[in-house]
């Protein structure tokens, strides 16, 4: 369904992104793939027999948007999974590391579906998913006011970008999940592991965390024609946790 799709994914070297730019390759699309790790960006190449495309770039770098994304081919499919989380209490709260979560959680992914907007680079039918999060949506949590922000941010994006797209047919939808298993959640070193298991335990659904690739099932899913009627909408993925 995927099959020679050209697809843009952001974050594509760690954690979903760089398990959805695996999946997508393994579907048989032409990825393009963006981070900051030249040896995972490397690896997606080994295993792509020439269907990805890769861009060592640091997606804060706004200024350089335009000339860096100006040889794209026309996409068929956007993923923004690039993203940071860090704690940042509202009594020690630090102006500096607030700036740089949004700059790549929320003004990113906003600055670069404009610019791929702007430069035509989005075909007719073209799905743009965008990571967003339970958290800042439907529920908080102590510290986290920066990246509940920046995630809250996406949907409300999401929403007025899929009306200003949706005459080329331009898809824009935001998925939510709740805690994953990747390396971004297991480093979190304020967490011991003692509180990881028991926050485990408030997800009714098999007390434990989404899997990576229960996630990347989400994201293709939302890339695909299956999904071809949605737009502006948030798809939730939390086992139950923000059920009430």
């Amino acid at each position: 369904m995927l099959k020679n799709k050209h697809i843009l994914v952001t974050g594509a070297t760690s954690g979903i992104g760089y398990a959805t730019a695996c999946d997508l390759l393994d579907a048989g699309a032409q990825v393009i793939a963006v981070g900051r790790s030249q040896p995972r960006l490397a690896e997606l190449s080994a295993r792509s027999e020439g269907r990805a495309k890769t861009l060592a770039f640091d997606l804060t770098r706004f200024a350089e948007y335009r000339e860096t994304f100006a040889g794209l081919p026309a996409l068929d499919g956007v993923v923004c999974s690039a993203g940071i989380a860090d704690s940042n209490p509202l009594r020690f709260f630090s102006l500096e590391k607030y700036q740089r979560l949004i700059d790549i959680n929320q003004t990113a992914p906003i600055a670069l579906v404009a610019e791929l907007a702007r430069a035509g680079k989005l075909r007719g039918g073209t799905s743009i998913v965008l990571l967003a999060s339970i958290l800042g949506t439907r529920m908080g949590r102590p510290g986290a006011a920066a990246y509940a922000t920046s995630k809250a941010a996406l949907t409300g994006f999401a929403k007025v970008a899929a009306l200003e797209l949706a005459g080329k047919l331009v898809r824009v939808n935001c998925l939510l999940p709740g805690m994953v298993d990747t390396e971004l959640a297991a480093g979190q070193t304020e967490v011991s592991q003692e509180a990881r298991q028991a926050d485990m335990q408030r997800y009714p659904l098999g007390k434990r965390y989404a899997k990576v690739e229960e996630v990347v099932a989400a994201i293709r899913f939302l890339l695909s024609s299956e999904s071809s009627f949605m737009t502006g909408q948030e798809l939730v993925m939390d086992g139950g946790f923000c059920l009430p």
